[in-house]
């Protein structure tokens, strides 16, 4: 082997360590109701999902897709995230699903910014709707932004429609052929029965402790939407 090849190796070594550091960093934040696993092919695409459990999009279960850039995380540009089925959402492009992030993260800071900060902001703009949009800026779907402003009856029926066709396509079969692509079976109690029980068992010996408060999805001075100057 060259230097040259060993080197290459080495690096992308390092970089796969990163991005497997990244995941792993996943397991200690609070990210209930929210589910993301890299692709078997490709560790710079991960899958997810969100099920929204408050706001106006509750009962919303939107899959999406982070891709990384060559780079990550030695480099500005910012991770792209792409919902797979229509989301009428201002922050969401209503022709290629993605997300407008620009506002929340101008560019990437190796070392400083991490992808569970990425998915606590898409936790945000879901649970926290109306608190983020009472901040926010940038828009990526003028049609829902203008009818938030001013028909907001027309803004929440396009979004129950797009609700109710999320779970409409719950079971939908994967898009692409990869071994990690999150999918969700109908439930049989034939097949799942004996497995719920044994959650449920468990929850009631589970000890709880109460969620930690605040509603900010940043660490204090990470980013600029909720700290917002006049």
């Amino acid at each position: 082997m060259t230097l040259d090849s060993y080197d290459k190796l080495l690096g992308t070594v390092l970089q796969e360590y990163k991005i497997l550091s990244e995941y792993k960093r996943l397991q200690n934040e609070d990210l209930g109701g929210l589910y993301v696993i890299p692709s078997f092919e490709n560790s710079f695409v991960w899958f997810g999902v969100i099920f929204v459990r408050s706001g106006p999009y509750k009962d919303g279960v939107f899959r999406f897709t982070i891709s990384l850039s060559e780079k990550f995380p030695n480099d500005a540009s910012v991770p792209t995230v792409v919902f797979q089925s229509e989301t009428f959402h201002p922050l969401i492009d209503p022709y290629n699903g993605t997300l407008e992030l620009t506002e929340a993260f101008p560019k990437w800071k190796s070392g400083d910014n991490h992808v569970w900060q990425l998915l606590k902001f898409i936790q945000y703009i879901f649970a926290n709707f109306d608190e983020y949009m009472s901040l926010a800026e940038q828009s990526a779907n003028n049609l829902a932004h203008e009818l938030y402003g001013q028909n907001r009856s027309e803004f929440l029926g396009k979004v129950e429609e797009c609700v109710r066709l999320s779970q409409a396509r719950l079971y939908d079969p994967a898009p692409v052929q990869d071994r990690n692509y999150i999918l969700f079976d109908r439930f049989d109690r034939d097949t799942h029965g004996s497995v719920l029980e044994s959650m449920k068992q468990g929850k009631a010996n589970e000890v709880t402790t109460p969620p930690s408060s605040g509603l900010s999805w940043v660490k204090e001075g990470v980013f600029q939407p909720l700290s917002k100057q006049g």
